[in-house]
């Protein structure tokens, strides 16, 4: 076996971001190589595994089974790998490494804070990192290995084997308005709000592609005033008067009695689904088992 055929933990990272993305074109821009290192490393792998793994359907790859086994066994690897590396490092006296958890901007108002001080009670000695982003980013961090597990958006994520996800709780989303506004008949009908202008996070954001889906079913296209980069500055647009929005009930938190929410017709509505996730492979960890259970404990007492 030549070199460039042999089977390397970077090959198997690039394989493992093309089977997540299922498209050349994005799993190099997320990984930052050319389509042609991608289409390279994954043909080199085939050679070095010895079987085909992609059937060509044009300019496209379509995953065979062979290639299902070999995601669920390649995540075992990488991540056996890196908890080998951390046991030697404890063994060494060198102080484990962080645990990154990572989280929706719009959980760290109540739940995120919670969870991290149960897990700092039952492993005093567990050093944490909290990464915030949107659903999408979030979901390439796990993918990638940037983070241990997510508290996220769960209701529109692949849940393939290789993934542990475990639903927490459901929070609906509805239309939000400044309290000092004319009072919302309820349910609300959104094609009557069409004519309004609202404020919108974009679709890489959960509550963006829910607030989207909200509106296409029902047959409205939205006034878009103005986007937002996170849910904390939609939030305070609204109340300051810049535009209405469709926002997840747990925001009420932020600004207790400023903005007014009022529920949608039952045919418009959506409900998230709020998660954790994390690679199956960890289902040992001690870490993540404080936070599950961490988790599961906040929600109930919620």
């Amino acid at each position: 076996m030549s070199g460039s055929d042999e089977i390397t933990l970077r090959k198997l990272e690039i394989f493992l971001v093309f089977m997540r993305e299922r498209n050349l074109a994005r799993a190099a821009e997320a990984l930052g190589l050319s389509s042609v290192s991608v289409h390279k490393a994954i043909h080199s792998l085939e050679t070095a595994v010895g079987a085909p793994l992609f059937a060509h359907r044009g300019r496209a790859l379509e995953p065979l089974a062979s290639a299902t086994v070999l995601e669920a066994h390649a995540a075992d690897i990488i991540d056996g790998i890196q908890r080998s590396v951390d046991a030697t490092r404890q063994a060494a006296g060198i102080a484990p490494r962080t645990f990154r958890i990572g989280s929706l901007y719009s959980l760290t108002i109540e739940l995120v804070p919670q969870i991290i001080t149960a897990i700092q009670a039952s492993l005093p000695g567990c050093n944490i990192e909290l990464v915030l982003g949107s659903n999408t980013d979030l979901e390439d961090k796990l993918a990638a290995g940037e983070i241990d597990a997510s508290v996220m958006c769960v209701h529109d994520i692949d849940r393939g084997r290789s993934r542990r996800v475990i639903d927490l709780f459901d929070d609906e989303m509805y239309l939000t308005s400044p309290r000092d506004s004319a009072p919302v008949r309820t349910p609300v009908d959104l094609r009557d709000w069409a004519g309004q202008s609202f404020v919108m996070l974009s679709q890489e954001f959960s509550s963006g592609r829910d607030a989207y889906r909200m509106f296409q079913q029902a047959g409205v296209t939205p006034r878009v005033a103005l986007r937002a980069n996170d849910i904390f500055t939609l939030s305070s647009l609204v109340r300051g008067g810049v535009g209405l929005a469709l926002l997840p009930g747990r925001i009420s938190q932020l600004y207790p009695g400023a903005l007014q929410f009022s529920r949608v017709k039952r045919e418009q509505r959506v409900a998230q689904t709020l998660g954790l996730c994390y690679l199956a492979s960890r289902a040992g960890d001690e870490a993540i088992m404080a936070l599950e259970t961490a988790a599961r404990e906040a929600t109930a007492a919620s």
